[in-house]
This record gives C-alpha cells, sequence and structure tokens, in this order.
C-alpha cells in the first residue's frame, strides 16, 4: 500500500467532521502516523500487536491516563474501518486490540439551585466574558469549545419574534438556542458595544478565548461564588441539564437544550439526579426497621 492510499483512507475518515472536532482527530491520526514511521511500519500493513504496543507507548512513555488513550484510538479505529470497508485491509487490526479499561465512577450532580444563582450573580458583578461564559455554560448547556466559538454575529437575529443564537455545535452540527430576555441581556451586556467578533477576548483582545483560559474563569467564578467544589464548564453543563430537569421540563424537552441525540442521555441524567431521593436502600432499611405486629394479623387469623 502507498503513502497515497494512507492519504486517501485519512480523508474519507476526516471529510465528514468540522471544527474543533476535525482537528483532534486530525491531530490523534498524525500522531499515530508518525509511531508507526518511528517504528518502520507501513500504517496499512499494521497488526493487532502493533496497536497494543501503541497502547503501551502512551501509557508508559507518554504516562496517559485510560480515558485519554481510549480517545486518542477513537479516530485511528475509524480510519481502519474505513480502511476494510473500502478495500484497503482484509482485516481490522484494531478490532481484537486490548485496551485500557476505564473504571467509570458516579456521574457529577452538578451544582444546585442556590449555587448556580450564586454563579451568576459572581459573573454578573465581574461583566464582560465572566459574565457570557456562565451563562452561555450554564444556562444553554454549550461546552468549552462551542461557547469560545460564540460570535456577537451570532445573537443578534430574532426569529419569530425571538432573540436566538445560531452556532456549531460540536461534530460540526448546526444549533440554535431561543435566548430568554436575562440571557439576551447577559450577552449583550458581555460585548460592551460591539457589532461583531468573538464574544469572548483574550486579555489582549486579539482573538477568542483558550480552552484553559475559560477553564480558568469558570474555576475563579466558583471560587467568588463561595462554591465549595471546583467548578469547569462540564460541571456547569451538568448543572443546566439537571437543574432544567428540576424545574420541570420535560425530558424531551431537555434533551433538546441539551442537544443529546438519544433521549435515553437525558433519562441517565434524571436518574442519577433522583438516586439518592428514591435509593431503594430507603425502602429497605424502612421495611427492615418495622416491628412484626405492625404488619397486622396474618390471613389466617394467627398473629404469632
Amino acid at each position: 500500500m502507498t503513502q497515497s492510499d494512507v492519504a486517501s483512507v485519512r480523508s474519507a475518515y476526516l471529510e465528514p467532521y468540522r471544527g474543533w472536532t476535525l482537528r483532534s482527530y486530525g491531530y490523534h491520526l498524525d500522531r499515530w502516523f508518525a509511531w508507526c514511521a518511528s517504528q518502520g511500519i507501513p500504517p496499512l500493513a499494521v497488526r493487532r500487536t502493533d496497536v497494543e504496543r501503541y497502547v503501551h507507548h502512551l501509557s508508559v512513555d507518554k504516562g496517559h491516563r485510560p480515558n485519554s488513550i481510549r480517545n486518542a484510538l477513537a479516530p485511528v479505529r475509524g480510519f481502519y474501518r474505513i480502511a476494510q470497508n473500502d478495500g484497503f485491509l482484509d482485516e481490522d487490526p484494531t478490532a481484537n486490540a486490548r485496551l485500557p479499561r476505564i473504571l467509570v465512577g458516579p456521574r457529577p450532580l452538578g451544582l444546585d439551585r442556590q449555587d448556580m444563582q450564586a454563579l451568576l450573580k459572581a459573573g454578573s458583578q465581574r461583566g464582560g466574558r465572566h459574565q457570557a461564559a456562565v451563562y452561555l455554560l450554564g444556562c444553554l448547556a454549550l461546552s468549552n469549545s462551542e461557547a469560545r466559538a460564540v460570535r456577537i454575529e451570532d445573537f443578534s437575529k430574532t426569529v419569530r419574534g425571538h432573540r436566538v443564537l445560531d452556532f456549531v455545535g460540536r461534530a460540526g452540527v448546526p444549533a440554535r438556542m431561543p435566548l430568554p430576555v436575562p440571557v439576551a441581556r447577559a450577552l449583550d451586556e458581555a460585548a460592551q458595544g460591539r457589532e461583531s467578533g468573538p464574544l469572548m477576548l483574550r486579555r489582549d483582545g486579539q482573538g477568542p478565548l483558550h480552552t484553559q483560559s475559560l477553564c480558568t474563569i469558570v474555576r475563579n467564578l466558583g471560587k467568588a461564588a463561595g462554591i465549595s467544589v471546583p467548578v469547569v464548564p462540564q460541571v456547569l453543563r451538568v448543572s443546566c441539564i439537571i437543574n432544567a430537569l428540576d424545574s420541570g421540563a420535560s425530558v424531551r424537552k431537555t434533551a433538546d437544550l441539551a442537544r443529546h441525540v438519544h433521549a435515553g442521555t437525558t433519562l441517565r441524567y434524571d436518574r442519577d439526579r433522583t438516586s439518592h431521593d428514591e435509593s431503594a436502600v430507603r425502602s429497605l432499611v424502612a421495611y427492615l426497621a418495622e416491628r412484626p405486629d405492625q404488619e397486622g394479623l396474618r390471613p389466617d387469623g394467627d398473629d404469632r
């Protein structure tokens, strides 16, 4: 197989993706190709054992965690699925490769209503990009990359009497979000009179925020609001979903807000938020605490 075959398969795999996803997948693929070159192995001639050696390299030599390794291998596995489907390979070398095991802990429950109110207040007091960050992440459920990509022009439109935010979501999917009056007012104030350009600028005003900068802003807002747990953008997205469900919004409407492809994803958030209130351990302990004589007589009248 030639280098042009590799480039052809790479292009075919990356073609559907846009924005941050395209850059991330391209980066991980090129890193894989570079490792193959360092080992003297053509990418379309690798074996399962080579893939596992690469996993070992990422884990031991690079010190990556299991979740990071799986993320790095996701586009590599996609590349080989395309290669097999298009007839470049008879067998996918990644299909049976052993990947690091991920131990899944409890899903973060997010911030409750009082914490979110304190966070919104802290953002409004600081204004500018701080105000925009907390509203985009905590009220519209945007991700870090989505929030940083928002431009002032994206929320200048009115559709059927409603202010809306048009943006490009994850995986390059266009999305539109209605803006309630408090949210629209907060974004307008954060724009500080500008009519175009990125909503959240770097300190030098020359471009949109970097990923880590937004994380720092959110973390500092959490400290200013007196929130005891570390606040990161993903926690605010989770908080938005949980509080929407707590407010009485239906699972379907909340799935639209979060832009979940499957409502089952939203149902998991719904289950997690009530897991402590409705846990079976509560009814079990209450049942075991009951005295036998509180259950009434037996059906045959024998109260022994």
